[in-house]
């Protein structure tokens, strides 16, 4: 069983795999896998992280950066420019090594993604560097930083980012524990998946897009569909195939609220399934 610790307490993931792969049919999400896959070998040859910003960059763009080519172009270009050189130095060594990092080199990291994310945002800037350094940094959409912090509202649209560049460490510190705290399901998980090569980091980070925002897309399509739901004090987001009750898909559905059916028996059956 895999879980997490969110600001309302732990909370559990199942059905992980089937969401894992879920997610890496969407054609986006597909692509960004294996791209970042291409990057990491770039890196393992000797090619500095810094030297792969400008392919990271459009990378970020197949899940849904709202970057645009100027705010690349300013990225890119001095007097902004080294300081990807200088993040991305400071990111390597993944969720291990970041907790160690000296405080000096944390107010350093804070002090480079204020500065990158004031010309565009923390969400477009996160993307880039997830795709340069997967082992350590997570993408940071609103829906992801109020999953993982309630640092901001819930939100309804991933079209306007609100998260400013002071969420950019907090996150970070979130994810390396949450990472190393369930380091060995989430590499179990890794090593069972294979429509790309993904650690353990990379993992969590999929599902913590799934869990927090990636399963609405279920209900725009035919097929199964993912619902977050609750009975009593539990709750989970899980796959139900039966004809849904007439509710929007984003809201959290109280099973003691819906009528007795198919839907509510295969609901309540697959919570108990996700807690077991």
């Amino acid at each position: 069983m895999l879980q997490i610790t969110r600001p309302g307490g732990v909370w559990r993931i199942g059905f992980a795999h089937a969401k894992l792969a879920a997610r890496g049919a969407l054609p986006g999400a597909y692509g960004y896998d294996l791209a970042v896959h291409a990057l990491r070998r770039a890196r393992v040859a000797g090619v500095p992280a810094g030297a792969l910003v400008s392919a990271a960059m459009p990378v970020s763009w197949m899940v849904n950066s709202g970057t645009t080519s100027r705010i690349f172009q300013r990225w890119l270009s001095p007097p902004l420019a080294p300081l990807w050189a200088e993040l991305s130095a400071r990111l390597e060594g993944g969720t291990l090594r970041w907790p160690t990092l000296p405080a000096a080199e944390r107010e350093a990291v804070a002090r480079d993604a204020a500065t990158l994310a004031g010309v565009g945002t923390l969400a477009g800037m996160s993307k880039v560097l997830a795709a340069l350094h997967p082992e350590t940094v997570p993408l940071m959409d609103d829906a992801a930083l109020w999953y993982a912090k309630d640092a901001v509202p819930r939100p309804a649209s991933a079209d306007a980012p609100l998260a400013g560049p002071e969420l950019f460490v907090p996150m970070l510190d979130w994810f390396a524990e949450s990472v190393e705290a369930a380091r060995d399901p989430l590499t179990d998980l890794a090593r069972h998946y294979s429509t790309a090569p993904l650690d353990a980091a990379q993992v969590l980070d999929r599902l913590v897009w799934f869990e927090s925002w990636g399963y609405r897309h279920s209900h725009a399509r035919p097929g199964r569909r993912w619902w977050w739901v609750k009975a009593g004090e539990r709750e989970a987001i899980v796959p139900v195939d039966a004809t849904p009750p007439a509710r929007p898909a984003a809201d959290r559905v109280d099973l003691e609220t819906v009528d007795a059916g198919n839907w509510r028996d295969e609901a309540q059956a697959a919570l108990d399934g996700a807690w077991a």
